[in-house]
């Protein structure tokens, strides 16, 4: 019953925070801002998810060895296509990589 119950709490945890993503992603006006959002949404939502899997299932079986993967292997994945996408707007913004004079000062 207390299993069922913390695996319900997951789940939801996990489909809430990706709701508020979506809604984040919709909501702001920035690429760069959009991009903080999408990048959440692909590290919490997973996450709660595959705890969820390995309360259920259990740590060491194969469903939750696998959710575990997913989730890591989309955290990272999520991280470097997020700085790849970050650094490809401020080249197009920008025309260039290089810091502005005036983030020279603030640095």
């Amino acid at each position: 019953m207390t299993r069922d119950l913390i695996v319900d709490v997951l789940v939801t945890g996990g489909v809430a925070a990706e709701l508020v993503c979506c809604l984040g992603v919709l909501a702001m006006r920035s690429a760069i801002d959009r991009l903080h959002y999408a990048g959440a949404a692909a590290t919490l939502g997973p996450a709660l998810v595959a705890a969820a899997v390995c309360v259920r299932e259990g740590l060491v079986s194969s469903q939750g060895l696998n959710s575990l993967l997913i989730a890591v292997l989309l955290a990272f994945g999520s991280a470097a296509v997020a700085g790849a996408t970050a650094r490809l707007i401020r080249f197009r913004q920008q025309r260039g990589l290089e810091s502005t004079p005036a983030e020279r000062e603030r640095a």
